[in-house]
């Protein structure tokens, strides 16, 4: 192969590596911007944090690959320089983000169990959005309580309203569970908010210090809540690693393609 016929296919393989990131690049900074803007995902200062992280990630990947193809299309030297630079800077964020997820993953997985818990025990019936996700991961994923039906016993939406009847004529103390508990249930995605069963409606009183009973879903919703995100974390940790790869490749070809750049010519007077 003559070394033109090279350059020109390295050329290419830059641009198409360095479309893809900008793509990648614009989509994350635009996500990252509407996460911000909406609020729901930036509730917590750690939220807001990681959100903008994400968009500075995004928009140097984005400015690399705007670098790269204006460099390559130019045969400039000193864009390709700068772009090598951005893209090697967003190479190493990258590279950094993965080494922390797994030095860290049981500690971010404990983090996801206790965060479902605090939902269960003080959002439930108070914030109708995450109601009704939890309704969701309940019905959907056939579990009850973040470790145990028995949650639901500590749970602000199942205090009594009213003064505990300490008499003898009181009925055995109980709790309820949600209907999304209800493994008799006869709805779709059974909620806070509709009538269930007559099945449904008993298997809910639960008798105070049970784990459930029958009628109810006898599995804790943590454990099913983290195998279901690891089966679908699958498909993008393979995206990452895959543009991880080429991130390494277009670092490659802007140095070689860098390296080759003619400098343009100087006329003297």
């Amino acid at each position: 192969m003559s070394m033109s016929r090279c350059y020109s296919l390295m050329k290419c393989l830059l641009i198409i590596c360095n479309i893809l990131f900008l793509i990648v690049g614009v989509g994350v900074c635009g996500f990252a911007g509407w996460a911000l803007w909406d609020g729901r995902a930036s509730e917590t200062s750690a939220g807001r944090a990681g959100l903008c992280a994400l968009a500075v990630w995004a928009a140097v990947l984005s400015f690399g690959a705007v670098a790269a193809l204006a460099g390559a299309m130019r045969g400039s030297a000193s864009l390709l320089a700068g772009a090598f630079a951005l893209l090697a800077l967003s190479a190493v964020a990258e590279g950094a983000a993965a080494w922390w997820g797994a030095a860290h993953a049981p500690q971010l997985k404990q983090a996801l169990r206790d965060r479902l818990r605090y939902t269960l025990l003080h959002d439930y019936g108070m914030l109708p959005a995450r109601t009704q996700v939890l309704d969701a991961i309940q019905h959907g994923l056939q579990c009850c309580g973040a470790e145990s039906a028995l949650d639901w016993q500590q749970a602000r939406w199942a205090r009594p309203a009213g003064a505990l009847d300490l008499s003898v004529s009181a009925p055995p103390p109980s709790y309820r569970v949600p209907p999304s508990c209800c493994s008799v249930s006869t709805l779709s995605i059974p909620s806070l908010h509709t009538e269930d069963s007559a099945e449904c409606e008993e298997a809910r009183v639960v008798p105070a210090t049970s784990r459930g009973g029958a009628g109810l879903y006898d599995v804790p919703c943590g454990p099913r809540v983290l195998a279901a995100l690891e089966r679908a974390a699958r498909g993008p940790l393979l995206a990452a690693a895959g543009l991880l790869a080429a991130h390494a490749a277009a670092l490659l070809l802007a140095l070689a393609l860098c390296l080759r750049a003619r400098p343009p010519p100087r006329y003297k007077a």
